[in-house]
């Protein structure tokens, strides 16, 4: 491609993204998005938000929303996603769940000593505020993996045929010496910077736009280990010079991107702040006139005699009015305030909650509020509520998280660090990623809440009818604990094989048998004893022979 093909791909992307998007973010940012606001107006930096706001109801909500999802999606404690074979005959190898319960720590403690933590929450931020967020991969040698949030002003974005994000651009700029860290003093030279040492002396600080691009390359070779000929293109253009300044490429593209909602004939999301504008701005008009009431409330206007006719009116509190006195011993009086600030009071918290509703703050709330409760209940309520974000958390896992975790395997296989691989995986080295978070595990909870009520129904009806509990013959025992096991992404390496199961098996039964046999001995003994010793005298045998 030539670097006009490149600008021309980016203006093209950024058609979409102009006008109306550009607009709804900027307003959705004003509310709720504390970190970048520039989305279509210049601002100088820590200059104070828009005076018209008045409520931080939208930020706080948003906060709660990226702190609990990050915290019931990715729980730092825990190895939240989990490597395994795709079949499960072969995950039951003692030396293949090993290797995968391997892999899945390695990659556990990556993520937690890189800055995972940090950007990931900051992308959160973004998804509930635009509704699409992008996280930048990059390998790196101190950490061996970095991260990156990028603010969706900065990035465009393409689909495949499928409706999968597979191209994004993202223009930024750079200085002459910042540029020559990045890409070197020939590549520049041979991008057309003329004079760079003039340009170094005499106007260092200067700004040049750069344009980055990555997309599938149709025509790549799997065979050749050239950066040039791997699936995804990358290109860098400088607009100025209008030359590619760098031509590469990745095996995975590192950018993550990830949408809440996406509309018929949309290509970015929609966020839960797009969802409660209207909600957010009538909020802050009744948190306005609550301020207003309750003002006057503590410091009403006064009541002023004068000469002339009424003047110097005004609503605020403390203020006077001056009016033609039909007394001349009229003296100053307070007027009574009007309104109804209790109404206006339960409005407000009307209009709160809702917008905390609509940003799923009740899905993480603490464990008071389930007070009452056994573990079971607030376990099986908790998973209830949770399900509600279900579809969403599913498109994160699909769009996000997995293809996050597969480059994260692609890195470590890169760097040697993954342990050895067993000998029944060499010809078979497939892998995919359960992951055990409880918002992971509430989208398949479906999975297991079925057979567990099953088995409390039979439990229930048994205590009527204990011939029930024969029913329960038609179900394979093992199988059904394994599915359960499965479904809740327990550890694989944990469970024995089924022929070692099996085995151990017989050796208590036959263990048994022969404990039996021993208790059993003194009693058979003594019966062959008695036989042995003749007949009685008065045995009925013995009267019948006449003796």
């Amino acid at each position: 491609m030539e670097a006009r093909d490149i600008i021309k791909k980016y203006d093209s992307m950024s058609s979409h993204v102009i006008g109306n998007w550009l607009n709804l973010w900027q307003e959705c940012a004003d509310w709720c998005y504390q970190s970048n606001d520039n989305i279509n107006r210049i601002r100088v930096a820590g200059q104070e938000k828009p005076p018209q706001r008045m409520i931080d109801t939208c930020i706080e909500a948003n906060n709660n929303f990226a702190s609990g999802f990050f915290s019931h999606m990715f729980p730092p404690n825990t190895v939240w996603a989990r490597y395994r074979h795709p079949n499960p005959i072969t995950m039951q190898n003692e030396e293949v769940a090993y290797y995968f319960e391997q892999v899945s720590r390695i990659a556990h403690r990556i993520l937690i000593g890189s800055n995972f933590a940090q950007e990931e929450f900051q992308a959160l931020l973004s998804m509930g505020c635009f509704g699409t967020n992008c996280l930048t991969l990059e390998e790196d040698d101190k950490s061996i993996i970095r991260f990156k949030n990028l603010v969706i002003s900065n990035i465009r974005i393409d689909e495949n045929h499928l409706g999968e994000v597979d191209t994004v651009a993202r223009e930024y700029k750079l200085n002459i010496r910042q540029a020559i860290q990045k890409f070197g003093l020939e590549a520049l030279k041979s991008a057309n910077f003329n004079d760079i040492d003039a340009i170094l002396k005499n106007n260092p600080n200067k700004k040049y736009t750069f344009i980055q691009c990555v997309q599938p390359r149709l025509d790549y070779n799997p065979k050749s280990k050239k950066a040039t000929d791997k699936p995804f293109a990358s290109y860098h253009v400088c607009k100025e010079t209008n030359s590619i300044v760098l031509e590469s490429g990745f095996d995975y593209n590192p950018y993550k991107v990830s949408r809440f909602v996406v509309g018929n004939e949309e290509i970015y999301g929609r966020s839960p702040m797009s969802m409660v504008l209207g909600t957010a701005r009538r909020t802050n008009v009744v948190y306005r006139s609550l301020m207003v009431s309750a003002e006057q409330h503590s410091n009403p206007q006064w009541l002023i005699p004068d000469d002339d006719s009424v003047s110097g009116m005004s609503n605020r509190a403390g203020s006077f009015i001056r009016w033609r006195a039909t007394n001349p011993n009229g003296k100053p009086e307070r007027l009574a305030p009007n309104g109804n600030p209790q109404l206006a009071n339960e409005m407000y918290k009307q209009h709160d909650d809702q917008i905390k509703r609509m940003f799923y703050n009740h899905l993480f709330r603490p464990l008071d509020q389930y007070r009452n409760m056994t573990a079971t209940e607030v376990n099986e309520r908790m998973t209830t509520d949770l399900m509600t974000l279900a579809p969403f958390v599913s498109r994160y896992i699909e769009e996000h998280v997995t293809p996050l975790m597969e480059h994260v395997y692609y890195i470590i296989a890169k760097k040697k660090l993954l342990p050895p691989l067993p000998e029944i995986l060499r010809n078979d080295p497939q892998y995919e990623i359960d992951y055990v978070g409880r918002l992971s595990m509430a989208t398949k909870a479906f999975e297991t809440m079925g057979a567990i009520q099953t088995l409390r129904m039979f439990g229930e009806v048994s205590q009527l009818d204990p011939r029930m509990l024969q029913s329960l013959d038609n179900v394979d025992k093992d199988k059904f604990f394994r599915e359960i096991w499965y479904a809740n992404s327990s550890s694989m390496n944990a469970l024995k094989d089924p022929s070692i199961v099996r085995d151990e098996r017989e050796q208590q039964a036959a263990a048994m048998a022969a404990q039996q046999e021993i208790q059993q001995a003194p009693a058979m003994a003594d019966a062959i004893q008695k036989l042995s010793g003749g007949v009685d005298e008065n045995s009925i045998l013995n009267n019948e022979l006449g003796e």
